[in-house]
C-alpha cells in the first residue's frame, strides 16, 4: 500500500529537474503545486512550545477545501530532513531564487568586470 510519504522523493526529484512549478501557498511559509487533478501543499509550522516541523498535504483539485491526506514531522524525527529538502526546493522554486541569484551574478560581472 502506497502512502503520501512515498511521494516525497518523487516530488523532490520532479522539483529538482524543473518538472514541477511551485507557488505561494498556505501561510507565510507554505508552497503549493498542481499536477493533473492533484494539488500538493508543503508548509512549515511552529507549536506554542517552539517545536518546529513541516507538513505535506494532498488534495484532489486546486480549490478543494480539505486534504485527503496529510503528514507531518517535527525537527526531532529522522524523517524530517527529506521533508525539509522538499520544502526548501519548493520555496526556491516558488520565489524563483535560482533565477534571482543568476541575475545578481550577471549584474556583479557587469558592474565589476575585473
Amino acid at each position: 500500500m502506497k502512502t503520501l510519504e512515498d511521494l516525497i522523493p518523487k516530488l523532490t526529484e520532479k522539483t529538482r529537474d524543473g518538472s514541477l512549478t511551485w507557488h505561494l501557498g498556505l501561510g507565510s511559509d507554505g508552497y503549493k503545486t498542481t499536477f493533473g487533478k492533484y494539488r500538493v501543499d508543503v508548509w512549515k509550522w511552529q507549536e506554542e512550545d517552539e517545536t518546529e516541523g513541516i507538513s505535506v498535504g494532498l488534495k484532489i483539485g486546486d480549490n478543494a477545501e480539505e486534504f485527503i491526506d496529510s503528514i507531518y514531522y517535527d525537527t526531532y524525527s529522522s524523517r524530517y530532513p527529506k521533508f525539509g529538502e522538499l520544502h526548501s526546493m519548493a520555496r526556491r522554486n516558488a520565489l524563483k531564487i535560482d533565477k534571482i541569484i543568476a541575475e545578481a551574478d550577471e549584474e556583479l560581472d557587469k558592474t565589476f568586470p575585473f
